[in-house]
């Protein structure tokens, strides 16, 4: 289980479909404490256009039932342009 940083709800991991971590905290023994799950496209975008400080770099992570696809580390405003494009959905 796992809840949506978006809407607050709760989900099976299954329906897990983006994760998102400052790029700073990828290192960290905790990490997993540090990861934002997301339950959608459409609240990742909402969330990375919510972000008030858009120097840090994030590192984006697309979940599938094949795998996952994790996107270069970027700021929030580049990371909404990768979701929003082909190379996400």
């Amino acid at each position: 289980m796992f809840m949506c940083k978006e809407c607050l709800e709760q989900f099976e991991d299954k329906d897990l479909a983006y994760t998102l971590i400052l790029e700073s905290r990828m290192s960290h023994p905790a990490a997993d404490a540090f990861m934002l799950k997301f339950c959608s496209k459409a609240h990742v975008q909402q969330y990375l256009q919510h972000i008030s400080y858009q120097g840090q770099k994030y590192v984006l992570t697309k979940v599938t039932k094949s795998g996952e696809q994790k996107f270069p580390a970027d700021t929030p405003l580049e990371l909404l342009l990768v979701v929003g494009s082909s190379k996400a959905s």
